[in-house]
């Protein structure tokens, strides 16, 4: 395991932890997600500015369903969503009746997705930031080239100075009765958030990747999409992007 995934603060603690090095798969850091779904003020009405962008009827994929924050109400409400997951123990926590709809696979895995006809995928949670720019850039060219009917993709993120603003700030949260402590902070090259989740037992670690509307726009420009900001705060934005024909 790599230390430098681990914060300096924590360094010393880690040594009595057992150390995850992708949190989402494990069943503490799911359930501990799974019960804090919610409290996100950020995402509070973000179900209902999906739905602006399809209807019932529309092929939707969500990628990185998670533990079923956006998939379970949308799947009750009826609507044709299907989804990726590739963790089991967030898996767990989707829909009994809709986890046939959920496909164990990576973002980067989109070309062994076996339907044809999705029309609108979305990442909600500001997922993207869990994939480099070029595996996003890869992504967004197989999406291009394997479902032909596909008309947008919406999706938000977190911008930089957020993260600036929260580096190295660890914060507590109780969840069940037990307490955990997360942290964001930069690696040395300032070129990546490094995300810990600590329990009384684990360490668990994600790696995240910085985007801007900038940044975005050149990927999308590339492949000849368009892209329009839906809604922007100051730490904030969410974004659609444009396929054409």
């Amino acid at each position: 395991m790599d230390k430098s995934l681990i914060f300096d603060k924590l360094q010393k603690k880690s040594e009595n932890l057992e150390i995850i090095e992708n949190l989402y798969a494990d069943d503490i850091f799911a359930n501990y997600y799974h019960s804090i779904v919610d409290q996100d003020a950020l995402l509070e009405d973000d179900i209902d500015e999906y739905k602006q962008f399809f209807d019932k009827k529309m092929a939707v994929l969500e990628v990185g369903s998670g533990t079923g924050r956006v998939f379970n109400p949308l799947f009750n409400e009826g609507y044709n969503i299907f989804g990726l997951e590739p963790a089991k123990e967030m898996a767990e926590h989707i829909a009994y009746e809709g986890r046939e709809r959920i496909y164990k696979l990576t973002l980067q895995e989109i070309e062994k997705f076996p339907l044809k006809d999705i029309e609108v995928i979305i990442i909600p949670a500001t997922s993207v930031s869990l994939f480099s720019h070029e595996e996003f850039f890869d992504f967004l060219k197989k999406v291009k080239e394997t479902q032909p009917n596909i008309k947008k993709i919406i999706f938000d993120f977190l911008k930089e100075e957020f993260f600036e603003a929260t580096s190295g700030t660890i914060q507590a949260t109780y969840v069940n009765n037990e307490k955990f402590y997360s942290v964001n902070f930069f690696d040395k090259a300032k070129e990546r958030v490094i995300y810990n989740l600590v329990s009384s037992q684990k360490i668990g670690v994600s790696v995240k990747y910085l985007y801007s509307y900038s940044v975005l726009e050149k990927i999308f420009e590339s492949l000849d999409l368009s892209l329009n900001l839906v809604r922007e705060l100051d730490n904030y934005a969410m974004v659609e992007g444009v396929f054409h024909e």
